[in-house]
């Protein structure tokens, strides 16, 4: 898209569509995201795609809610999925309201690698695969999903195909719009009648929302952040971190940072894995968009005649930390996920997010912490990762000199202390983009979520 003439949106925008196809368990359709943006000649503006609480108007009465325990090797995890964990998608208007609103290319042109691929057939990464297997038990739920990832459990060497969801695309890009069998599907089979939540009338409701990101000023450096409650509390640990001595030794600084975790925590027990596709990216006028997806773990079941598969949101403990089914009908789910750009002197300079359920707040703003301060972006990225819920802290056991020193001095303000013994999926993935304003951009792909990165020459 960007050698096509595209900006940075119409880059990220088809970028988002082609992860329907190669990360249908982590991104989707039938999902919701975020997308931040700085262009040079705008404003900056989030677009707000996620999703809100369903059931205005009407309530099953049989909810459809059912809990699905995933084996993670060390421990297990219960997700709770069906037909009553889904929200309503708002993925589809939400990335066509950015294309709309700020980008330069056609739909008919951004929607061209995701429908190749799901007509062609795209190969999983091993990550992805991964994802697939430790979610089969979802999958498993209706033969629908299961036929969806080719029959039997995917691996690296399975092509997965998704021509419903190519025929979805297309029909969409003609419109301009979500294709009205689209939401009469998702109300058939995901609505009261089915043991589901979502309405008509929730679904009319479903619209991205467009307003200002919360501005951190740093120094020169102007941080633009989720509106969302992730957004204040990057604001809060960036601010913490900033406010002690930037030049304490490796033990101080991996207190400073639990500490500053844990004041800005909501609970005292860590998030779930957090699926998410995150997507980066700075154009040739320094224009940057950051977009971060996510379809929970996936309902189990698909949205007929569409090859999308919906979001389990009113599953998730993150989503819903008073209990599930408990928020009012038609309140904005909260999300943790933070699509962030960050400003030098004005000018976009870094774009950057994570998934990770509630660590992405603690490890976006400690790669912002250590690129203000003079970091390479690469060394940002690796550097070990510090996150801290209540009376545990988490730690990734790399690259310190002195570990034990570390660990004794966390172990002064935390009861427990949990080491990892290499980078670690839990610490989520921050894929970042940065340019110096001069035709030179630098991009790291975090390897911690199979992170990869693109050179457009």
């Amino acid at each position: 898209m960007l050698r096509a003439g595209g900006n940075a949106v119409d880059a990220a925008v088809a970028a988002a569509f082609t992860a329907f196809v190669a990360e249908p368990l982590l991104a989707s359709a039938g999902g919701a995201g975020m997308m931040t943006i700085a262009l040079t000649d705008r404003d900056p503006v989030v677009v707000d795609f996620f999703s809100t609480m369903p059931g205005l108007g009407a309530r099953p009465t049989d909810l459809d809610f059912r809990a699905v325990t995933i084996d993670f090797g060390p421990t297990t995890q219960s997700f709770h999925v069906g037909p009553g964990s889904v929200a309503p998608p708002v993925a589809l208007p939400g990335l066509i309201e950015a294309t709309k609103r700020f980008g330069t290319l056609p739909l008919s042109e951004l929607i061209v690698p995701a429908v190749t691929h799901a007509r062609k057939g795209l190969c999983l990464s091993a990550e992805n695969a991964q994802v697939y297997r430790l979610l089969w038990g979802i999958q498993q739920l209706s033969d629908e999903a299961v036929a969806l990832a080719g029959g039997v459990m995917p691996t690296t060497a399975s092509e997965l195909r998704n021509p419903a969801l190519a025929d979805l695309l297309e029909e969409m890009a003609r419109l301009g719009t979500t294709p009205p069998r689209f939401e009469r599907a998702l109300l058939d089979g995901f609505g009261p009648r089915s043991g589901g939540m979502v309405t008509a009338e929730d679904m009319a409701r479903a619209a991205p929302r467009l307003g200002p990101p919360r501005a951190i000023e740093i120094d020169d450096w102007t941080v633009l952040a989720s509106p969302h409650v992730g957004g204040s509390r990057v604001s809060r640990l960036l601010r913490a971190l900033f406010s002690t001595d930037p030049h304490s030794d490796e033990a101080a600084e991996a207190a400073r940072v639990a500490g500053a975790c844990r004041a800005a925590s909501v609970r005292g027990k860590p998030g779930g894995r957090g699926s998410t596709t995150h997507i980066s990216v700075i154009d040739a006028l320094d224009g940057a968009a950051s977009v971060t997806l996510t379809n929970g773990e996936g309902c189990g079941f698909v949205v007929e005649g569409t090859g999308v598969q919906p979001n389990n949101f009113l599953g998730e403990d993150d989503l819903n930390p008073e209990g599930f089914h408990t928020h009012l009908p038609g309140v904005v789910l909260p999300t943790m996920i933070a699509p962030t750009i960050a400003l030098r002197n004005g000018r976009p300079e870094m774009a950057l997010g994570s998934g990770g359920s509630n660590r992405i707040r603690s490890v976006v703003s400690q790669v912002l912490y250590r690129v203000i301060r003079g970091d390479e972006l690469e060394h940002a990225v690796m550097a070990p990762r510090v996150h801290a819920e209540g009376d545990d802290v988490w730690i990734e056991n790399v690259e310190w000199s002195d570990f034990d020193a570390v660990e004794r001095a966390l172990a002064v303000d935390f009861e427990r202390v949990n080491p990892f013994p290499k980078r670690a999926f839990y610490f989520g993935g921050v894929h970042a983009v940065r340019t110096d304003g001069r035709g030179h951009a630098e991009a790291v792909g975090d390897p911690r979520r199979g992170g990869a990165i693109a050179h457009v020459y």
